[in-house]
């Protein structure tokens, strides 16, 4: 699976875990590419300031083992941009929608809707672990699935924005 090929997939996935059957709508966007320095952070909030969408940016290592590094999390709310980075994937026990956890210092929780990443008050369980590694293997089986079918349609990839 080339590198390309790989983020499509993974990207798929995740829109998929957060938003189900649902399709994204304008007001957000999912990127992804290469990890963003400070200056690309900055860039990016800029732009989701000026467009007005929040962002979700997958981070990727490339070359012979391509992965999935890093979550961050763009909302421009009142002229600024908040900025997660470090964030995981975490889904529930019953495996429904799955949720972007950010890092453990910070409060809250962030849920992607059609249209806007929400932040939810209060953490989906007093042990995210099990969440965490329940996301992991379910991007694992969704990604090396030979059957897959990624539709375009049902998200937005710019290998670097900004």
């Amino acid at each position: 699976m080339t590198t390309t090929t790989f983020e499509a997939a993974v990207t798929s996935a995740v829109v998929k875990l957060l938003l189900g059957t649902r399709k994204l709508k304008p007001g957000v966007a999912i990127t992804a590419g290469d990890a963003l320095g400070i200056e690309d952070q900055i860039k990016m909030g800029r732009h989701a300031v000026e467009t007005n969408a929040d962002v979700l940016h997958l981070a990727f290592r490339t070359g012979p083992a391509p992965a999935l590094t890093d979550v961050v999390v763009f909302l421009p709310r009142d002229g600024l941009c908040h900025i997660q980075t470090g964030c995981r994937l975490w889904l529930s026990k019953a495996g429904n929608r799955g949720r972007v956890m950010p890092q453990p210092q910070v409060r809250g929780h962030f849920r992607l809707a059609p249209s806007e990443i929400l932040h939810i008050d209060g953490k989906p369980a007093d042990d995210l672990n099990d969440g965490l590694e329940r996301a992991s293997a379910w991007l694992a089986r969704q990604v090396m699935r030979p059957d897959a079918v990624y539709d375009a349609a049902q998200y937005h990839i710019w290998s670097q924005a900004a």
